[in-house]
């Protein structure tokens, strides 16, 4: 999506949809959304008459579209909350879409952590093969001495 215009202005934005669409899910979305709903990013066109907002669910794998078919369902509660709480003309049209971003990161540093729990259980066997390798180069040089 192309931001054409002040993108400072279009970021500035972004940033105020995102907090204000977060702080309308913990506190004021009338059915509770199962797992960690959060609202990972919010894009715009110069324009400012639409958002995509992306949204990360956590602990709810099996749930998932289920949410974000009520998220769509509603949209049109968010944009009202959003008309009241916004500093702006006109409220953008919101589309709601899964991000898989966070999910991703979270793969990859249990992968990363499973990894390193590899190598450190592998670090503390080979001292202790360089320990016994040690001792016989001491016992042999012991050997030669008397």
């Amino acid at each position: 999506m192309k931001k054409t215009g002040d993108g400072r202005r279009v970021q500035r934005m972004e940033r105020e949809l995102q907090q204000t669409i977060a702080t309308y899910l913990v506190s004021g979305f009338k059915t509770p959304l199962p797992g960690l709903v959060t609202v990972a990013r919010v894009q715009m066109p110069g324009d400012l008459r639409t958002a995509k907002v992306y949204i990360s669910i956590l602990g709810a794998d099996d749930s998932r579209e289920d949410v974000l078919e009520r998220l769509k369902e509603r949209a049109f509660e968010i944009q009202d909350y959003l008309g009241r709480h916004l500093q702006s003309r006109f409220c953008p049209k919101l589309s709601f879409y899964l991000d898989d971003a966070t999910e991703n990161v979270l793969k990859i540093e249990r992968i990363l952590y499973d990894l390193e729990a590899e190598r450190v259980a592998q670090h503390k066997i080979q001292p202790h093969l360089k320990l016994a390798d040690n001792t016989d180069d001491d016992s042999s040089s012991d050997d030669s001495n008397n």
